[in-house]
C-alpha cells in the first residue's frame, strides 16, 4: 500500500474534545466520567503512525436531513436545545463548571408527557439513563461524530475505498432513533448502514463489551440488514434489559438479529468461537457491505468490564473479519483502557490488512 489511494482512510473530527463531561453516576455514586476525549485521542495517534492509512480531518458537521434518516425530530429538537441553554447558563455563570444536563425525573406513562413541549427538563423522556448528559458542546460533538460515519459510509459506496474508520466520539451504538443513553446519543453505525442499504443487503456487526441496543432496535424490522452483537451476558452486565439470544429480530425481519452473550472472564479461546459463529452467519446471510462497531472494553486492561481478552487476539479479529472480504466500514465505540485503545486499534487493522485479496 502506497497510493494515496490504497491508505486507509481515518477519519476524524478535532471538535469532539469539547464535549467532556466531569462525572457520571454509577449506582447511585458520582464517579469520574469514563468517555473521555483521550479514548479517542489515543486510537487517533495510533492509528495515524501505521505506514497504511492517511488521516482525513474534518469539521463538517451531519444535517438535521441526514439525521433524520434515523433519529426522530424530537430527539433531535431535545439534543439541539437542551445544548443552547446549558450554553445561555454557563454563559450567565463563567466561573462555575460547564454545565450537563441529566435526566433526573423518567416520565413512563404517557399520560405524565402532556406538558413536554415546554418542560425545562425534558431528559428523562429521551435518555433511558444518566450517562448521556447534554452540555453547550454536546450538540456539536455528536454531529460531528454523526458526519464521520456518514462520510465514511459515502467513501465507500463510491467504490475508491475497501475499508475505512471513522473515530466517532461520542460513541453511538446505545442509542437508538428516539433515545439516548450509555454515553451514546446519535448512533453512527445505523446512520452509515442506513446510507450503504442503497447497495443492498448489509451487515452490522458489533463487538463491544455492551450489547448495542440501539442498533438493534433500529434495524428491529429490517429484514435486509442482519445485526449481529458478540457482548457480555446482560443477566450480569450493562445495558441488562436486550442482548439475550432470544431476541432474533422483529416479525418482518425473524432470524435478522443474532446475540452472542458472553460470560464473565471470556478468553481469547471463547470469544474467537462466537466469532467464528457470528461470521458464518453473515457469509450466510451473503451482504454487500459490513459495518462494524469496534468496542475495545473486551480487553483485560479495561478497568470497568470483565473479559480476559489479549492485546494480540485483536489482530486475530481482524483478520477473521477481514477475511469476509466485504468492503468495510469500522465505527470507533467504546473501550475506556484509555492508553490502551491506539494499541488495540492498531491491532485490529493490522488484522484486517493482513488478508490477501
Amino acid at each position: 500500500m502506497n497510493e494515496l489511494s490504497d491508505l486507509i482512510p481515518l477519519l476524524y473530527f478535532p471538535g469532539h474534545q469539547r464535549h467532556h463531561p466531569l462525572f457520571e453516576y454509577d449506582r447511585g455514586q458520582q464517579v469520574a466520567y469514563q468517555e473521555v476525549p483521550r479514548r479517542v485521542e489515543s486510537a487517533c495517534k495510533a492509528l495515524a503512525a501505521l505506514p497504511f492509512t492517511r488521516l482525513v480531518v474534518t469539521d463538517r458537521l451531519a444535517t438535521r436531513e441526514e439525521l433524520l434518516q434515523v433519529h426522530s425530530p424530537s430527539v433531535l429538537d431535545y439534543l439541539q436545545n437542551t445544548a443552547q441553554r446549558a450554553a445561555v447558563e454557563d454563559d450567565l455563570h463563567p466561573h462555575q463548571a460547564p454545565l450537563y444536563q441529566y435526566p433526573w425525573i423518567y416520565p413512563l406513562k404517557a399520560s405524565m408527557r402532556l406538558g413536554l413541549e415546554n418542560s425545562p427538563d425534558p431528559a428523562g423522556c429521551f435518555a433511558f439513563d444518566t450517562y448521556a448528559p447534554v452540555g453547550r458542546h454536546t450538540w456539536e460533538a455528536v454531529c460531528g461524530s454523526a458526519a464521520l460515519a456518514i462520510r465514511a459510509a459515502e467513501m465507500l459506496r463510491e467504490a475508491n475505498q475497501r475499508l475505512v474508520y471513522a473515530l466517532c466520539r461520542p460513541p453511538g451504538h446505545h442509542a437508538g432513533s428516539d433515545y439516548t443513553g450509555g454515553y451514546c446519543y446519535l448512533n453512527n453505525a445505523a446512520l452509515a448502514a442506513q446510507i450503504l442499504s442503497a447497495g443492498g443487503r448489509g451487515a452490522i456487526l458489533d463487538i463491544d463489551y455492551h450489547h448495542g441496543n440501539g442498533t438493534q432496535d433500529i434495524f428491529w424490522q429490517n429484514p435486509d440488514i442482519i445485526f449481529i452483537s458478540l457482548h457480555a451476558d446482560p443477566h450480569d452486565e450493562y445495558p441488562f434489559f436486550s442482548g439475550f439470544a432470544s431476541e432474533i429480530g422483529g416479525d418482518s425481519a425473524q432470524g435478522t438479529t443474532l446475540n452472542l452473550p458472553l460470560p464473565k472472564g471470556c478468553n481469547d479461546t471463547t470469544y474467537l468461537k462466537a466469532l467464528s459463529h457470528a461470521l458464518h452467519a453473515i457469509r450466510s446471510f451473503k451482504p454487500n457491505w459490513l459495518v462494524l462497531s469496534a468496542g475495545y472494553d473486551t480487553c483485560a486492561a479495561d478497568p470497568s468490564t470483565f473479559f480476559e481478552l489479549s492485546d494480540t487476539v485483536y489482530i486475530e479479529i481482524g483478520r477473521q473479519i477481514g477475511a469476509l472480504e466485504l468492503p468495510a466500514l469500522i465505527v470507533h465505540e467504546g473501550g475506556y483502557a484509555v492508553e490502551h485503545n491506539g494499541l488495540l486499534a492498531a491491532n485490529l487493522l493490522k488484522g484486517f490488512t493482513s488478508v490477501k485479496k
